[in-house]
């Protein structure tokens, strides 16, 4: 069957036809879409009265309590180095010996004479009782015992200067080893053997390294507020890593003239990997005593031209948002402290608030990427 012939422009005619048509079968479509938006979403909080907290940034560093640069107590060669630097060592170990051959030599001698000493006093007494046993008076003279008594008498007294001058030679000849008086780590050995080493000269530095401080120097004015509520944080200086609690162990309520700044030391709580002399960076968290209006960080917006606002949930029917500006003291935390622009119980827009204009209808509630987790 053969169509009616159009001719062109005819064809033309029908192509604006055709796109007016499509145009406004879609505007229900746009209509409906722009009807069913509905209001963004936004999370609010109550501005209430806080008890204000000063945060005191501090810079520190980590101390051991137990740190000790050994020397011997009396001069001589070095024969043995028993340590290394960095070997763990127990209280006991012994870390240097000094050449010890002619005290030994002497402590041989003394032990001799000693034991010579010994015999000298059983023969005394022997004699001793055996005169007393024959009776004074009748087979022996009085005189002769009375001797034989003084003779006990000299041998325990020559006995006993032979155990003391042995015990003062045993005593120097242990001085000529050095021994770590606690637990720690060599941290610089200092002499090498075949040296001479006199008293008073460091031979090894050893650390404690399970007894560690941190100590903080902190501005004088802060004195008065450092309490039992006092807190403190630390972390590695220049490591991004998170902050550690730490206890406060002592206050030094001494100030440095120079600095003006009082010592807090705190005692790391846990495993945490520090080791003396690092860097560390603190927070302390001082109790005012002082109550202030404060909200999020997250709902103070701030302008080029130096104004700072939040929004807050007006009251009424309809949730409507309105932005009011604000004056801010010093904040801590999360927190900052609101002197004026709002007031107590104020609901003020902390989550959503980027794209917020003055009288749009918002919905209070989590926002959609929080409920999907």
């Amino acid at each position: 069957m053969t169509g009616i012939p159009m001719n062109p422009s005819q064809r033309v005619s029908l192509v604006p036809r055709t796109l007016l048509a499509a145009v406004f079968l879609s505007l229900p479509l746009v209509v409906t879409a722009v009807d069913a938006a509905e209001p963004p979403r936004v999370v609010t909080e109550s501005a209430a009265p806080t008890e204000i907290i000063e945060v005191v940034e501090l810079d520190g560093t980590v101390r051991s309590l137990r740190t000790a640069a050994l020397s011997v107590e009396i001069a001589g060669l070095v024969a043995a180095v028993l340590v290394e630097t960095g070997d763990r060592v127990t209280a006991g170990t012994p870390l240097f010996e000094l050449d010890s051959e002619l005290e030994r030599l002497a402590v041989a001698s003394l032990e001799a004479e000693r034991r010579q000493a010994l015999a000298a006093r059983r023969e005394a007494v022997r004699r001793l009782d055996e005169a007393r046993s024959v009776g004074a008076g009748r087979n022996i003279a009085e005189t002769e015992v009375q001797a034989r008594a003084s003779a006990v008498e000299q041998a325990e007294a020559r006995l006993a200067a032979v155990s003391a001058t042995l015990e003062r030679g045993q005593a120097r000849l242990d001085r000529h080893r050095l021994v770590a008086p606690f637990d720690g780590v060599v941290t610089e050995r200092l002499a090498e053997r075949g040296e001479w080493v006199v008293p008073g000269e460091a031979l090894i530095h050893l650390v404690d390294r399970d007894t560690l401080r941190l100590d903080f120097p902190v501005p004088q004015r802060y004195f008065p507020l450092v309490g039992e509520q006092a807190e403190l944080r630390f972390r590695l200086d220049g490591t991004g890593m998170d902050w550690q609690a730490a206890g406060i162990a002592t206050v030094v309520p001494v100030a440095d003239a120079t600095s003006r700044t009082f010592l807090v030391r705190g005692e790391p709580s846990g495993d945490v990997s520090v080791l003396p002399g690092m860097a560390v960076e603190g927070r302390l968290r001082l109790a005012t005593g002082r109550d202030g209006l404060t909200v999020a960080r997250d709902a103070v917006q701030r302008y080029p031209d130096g104004r700072t606002t939040v929004w807050v949930l007006d009251e009424g029917e309809g949730q409507t948002v309105t932005e009011r500006q604000i004056e801010l003291a010093d904040g801590f935390d999360d927190r900052v402290v609101i002197t004026a622009g709002i007031e107590a119980g104020d609901r003020v827009i902390v989550r959503g608030n980027e794209a917020l204009e003055r009288g749009m209808e918002v919905r209070v509630g989590p926002l959609e990427n929080e409920e999907s987790r």
